[in-house]
């Protein structure tokens, strides 16, 4: 491929550091709202100081949003050049308004991989976390995804994998810009998620599906962010905070929000169960005990790293550095900093 107009990487990188930056500054509002709603003092000075704090925090809603959609662009102005450089003129399996018009096919003999087995089970128990094992690959990010969808909206997993013939599967992801893109897998990945018997899951399909995706970009499965790997998962925006208060954890799990949190490049955590570089998803908040639950995508039998671990919120605290929120539903009218989405001050 003759690469023509702009170099694609550059505008992908800045559209996610441009991604990152706004999340950092999302989580930096989150942390100055609690405090302005946190102040004990009554009066008209303090209307006046409240009113005027919410409309700075409109206006940087309405910036970030901005922002946001400026990346948006360049990722699609991305897809775009790449398409236009191609020599085989594209090929693309979205249409003019997001039809589709094909699916990406997997070869079924690609290095890495090996046959998927036909009727993979899609019950309750078959992709309850606590039954998965990630296995060989550095897809943690990935996986705890998985997990938080399989707990917060397991039909949205289900539903958006068919399979088409005996051992061949359509599994439904998403693009940058939120349209529907179909991978026709039949196979999975070498050494790559397993249920807890080693048997291959429905975990095993979207994590080659999510190969796929990520091959058509030039970037490998191993190591990533959890909110790009929500984004694709499910079409709908994720962001990623510094921290999030244990009330606020709590009403996004309430809202049925995935919740996913990692050690943001802690080598050695402080809590001495939970494993540096890596991702967990964020299970359950008890606000009374000050406690948080937290599910390893790896498998079971572990002692010094279980599957589930549950801490105090200080210890979440210094054991993570990030928490990502995302979501399978709409947002509402008034979402953003503070409006609706129990992350800020409103």
């Amino acid at each position: 491929m003759i690469p023509l107009g702009a170099d694609t990487d550059h505008l992908r990188a800045h559209a996610h550091a441009l991604r990152a930056q706004t999340g950092a500054l999302r989580s930096l509002f989150a942390e100055l709202g609690a405090v302005v709603r946190s102040v004990g003092w009554v009066g008209p000075d303090a209307e006046q100081f409240r009113s005027a704090a919410e409309s700075r925090f409109r206006d940087a809603s309405t910036l970030l949003e901005d922002i946001d959609r400026r990346g948006d662009e360049l990722l699609g102005h991305a897809d775009e050049q790449d398409e236009a450089s191609s020599a085989e003129g594209g090929g693309g399996v979205i249409g003019p308004g997001g039809d589709e018009v094909g699916a990406v096919k997997d070869p079924g003999d690609a290095e890495g991989t090996e046959p998927a087995d036909e009727e993979i089970p899609e019950d309750d128990e078959s992709i309850d976390p606590d039954t998965s094992a990630q296995g060989g690959i550095g897809d943690c990010y990935l996986l705890s995804s998985l997990q938080a969808l399989a707990q917060r909206d397991p039909d949205f997993l289900r539903d958006h994998v068919d399979e088409v013939e005996p051992g061949v599967y359509e599994v439904t992801m998403y693009d940058e810009n939120g349209d529907p893109i179909v991978y026709q897998v039949e196979s999975v990945q070498e050494g790559g998620v397993r249920d807890a018997e080693g048997d291959q899951s429905l975990y095993s399909l979207y994590e080659r599906a999510y190969a796929m995706h990520l091959e058509e970009r030039g970037v490998d499965i191993n190591g990533g962010f959890p909110e790009d790997a929500m984004e694709t998962l499910t079409g709908k925006g994720a962001d990623a905070y510094d921290s999030l208060e244990l009330g606020e954890l709590a009403e996004q799990l309430d809202r049925g929000r995935l919740v996913n949190t990692d050690t943001g490049g802690i080598d050695d955590p402080a809590h001495d169960q939970i494993v540096g570089n890596h991702a967990y998803t964020v299970t359950s908040v008890d606000t009374e005990a000050g406690t948080v639950t937290v599910t390893n995508p790896w498998g079971p039998g572990d002692p010094n790293a279980p599957k589930t671990v549950t801490m105090t919120y200080d210890g979440y605290r210094e054991s993570f550095g990030r928490t990502t929120v995302g979501r399978t539903d709409e947002p509402g009218m008034f979402e953003g900093i503070g409006i609706g989405d129990g992350i800020g001050w409103l």
